[in-house]
């Protein structure tokens, strides 16, 4: 079973040092036109709506830091799967928060690349 978490929401870095450190899953549940940046690195994403399609790829062993763009809709996501038997909780500020502190990002797989490509066999 999970660790417990120390509450229902998890400050900025509280979350970042347990998805970092202590291998906290995050489950990011934006809809694809909020993608931005990408996601946190091997997070989970699900549209809100469609919570019980991503269940699958969450375990009850690891804890799970839920994440939208701003922090608003996590809550009640992390209460869902808090009710479900999870360990979860909410990133307070959301993606915002975590892009603006410039912590790391993978892009998002099913976004494609629009930045400027280098030279060269790779960036063809």
């Amino acid at each position: 079973m999970a660790e417990k978490l120390p509450g229902e929401s998890l400050a900025l870095e509280q979350a970042s040092e347990l998805i970092a450190r202590e291998g906290a899953q995050a489950l990011h549940i934006q809809d694809d036109d909020e993608y931005t940046d990408g996601l946190i690195a091997g997070a989970t994403h699900a549209s809100a709506g469609d919570l019980d399609s991503e269940l699958g790829e969450l375990s009850k062993d690891a804890s799970v830091s839920v994440v939208c763009l701003d922090g608003e809709r996590s809550g009640d996501v992390a209460a869902e799967l808090r009710s479900r038997g999870y360990e979860a909780a909410s990133m307070e500020g959301g993606m915002d928060a975590w892009s603006s502190d410039k912590l790391p990002l993978q892009p998002a797989g099913d976004h494609e690349y629009e930045g400027p490509r280098r030279p060269g066999p790779l960036g063809q």
